[in-house]
């Protein structure tokens, strides 16, 4: 905790100590500027916070994911995504990230002590930024390659509960939370009235992490629910396989008692059959993806009326 804090609220801090010691105190830093530190600094801990709620929820539970994809004549493509996203290349997002305060302080050509100040720590957030998104967009690639597949091993009676389908869909949620926590939080209005430095690309800041939430807490759980819908609606059809369970509208009164009862002599396909209809399709219900993308959605209404 202590090592998360220092990551998160260290560079602000330590810029008001060095100023502080330098010129003997916060310089023409306002209060709001301060405000914006500590603000980065909560925005540090939540991407750190997704960070690692993204790598150990999953690690932690890996042997579920392998006992999903094991079978699978697929199973090399599904995890290539997270093993090609290692090397030299995933330094660039972090990078890029952080030179962009850094071109923009050169390009004003104002080197105050306040604006030199406000881009170290922005530049700081923004290599964090850089990285965590690089990792949240890598991993869920796979559910793509997972989507295409038909010889996952998945519970036949109940799919969307398979204890690997859970792993990656609750991991990919909680991270979702702290994505839409951070774009929640760079809108609160009148924090950045007087950091000018950072105003300027502040949409795009909230673009991203807008997008990002989307990507993890709606896409990805789209897929995981084609998955399984998929998986489930196939097993259905092979327990009613030879049987006319499809009627049209003037045949189904003359043959809905002979059905009945052809079904009364097989109870146990019955059961099943009714038992795989009214499984869910993600492990907490769809309802809820829908009203996160609409609360994230709603959220770009407030943040373009502000």
């Amino acid at each position: 905790m202590l090592r998360l804090m220092s990551l998160s609220y260290g560079p602000g801090l330590l810029t008001v100590a060095v100023l502080w010691t330098t010129v003997g105190g916060t310089g023409d830093l306002s209060g709001a500027d301060l405000l914006l530190f500590a603000l980065l600094g909560t925005v540090n801990g939540g991407m750190l916070g997704a960070a690692s709620l993204a790598w150990t929820f999953p690690l932690r539970r890996l042997d579920t994911i392998d006992d999903l994809i094991r079978s699978s004549t697929h199973r090399e493509r599904i995890i290539s995504p997270v093993l090609r996203g290692y090397g030299i290349w995933q330094a660039a997002p972090p990078v890029v990230a952080a030179a962009i305060p850094v071109v923009i302080l050169l390009a004003r050509g104002d080197f105050a002590a306040r604006n030199v100040a406000i881009a170290v720590n922005l530049a700081w957030s923004m290599s964090f930024l850089g990285n965590v998104g690089y990792w949240l967009i890598v991993p869920p690639i796979m559910v793509i390659f997972m989507r295409r597949c038909t010889d996952l091993s998945l519970r036949w009676n109940d799919p969307a509960r398979t204890p690997g389908v859970r792993t990656l869909s609750e991991g990919y949620a909680y991270s979702a939370i702290f994505l839409a926590l951070g774009a929640l939080a760079v809108t609160l209005p009148g924090l950045f009235v007087s950091a000018r430095l950072f105003a300027g690309y502040l949409p795009y800041l909230y673009g991203l992490l807008l997008g990002l939430s989307l990507w993890v807490g709606a896409f990805t759980q789209f897929m995981i629910f084609t998955i399984t819908r998929r998986f489930r609606l196939s097993v259905m059809d092979a327990l009613v396989e030879g049987d006319a369970y499809q009627l049209s509208e003037a045949r189904a009164m003359e043959e809905i008692f002979e059905k009945v009862r052809v079904s009364e002599n097989s109870p146990s396909t019955r059961a099943a059959y009714d038992m795989l209809a009214e499984a869910p399709s993600l492990p907490y219900g769809t309802g809820l993806i829908v009203q996160y993308a609409t609360a994230i959605l709603g959220s770009v209404v407030g943040f373009l009326l502000q």
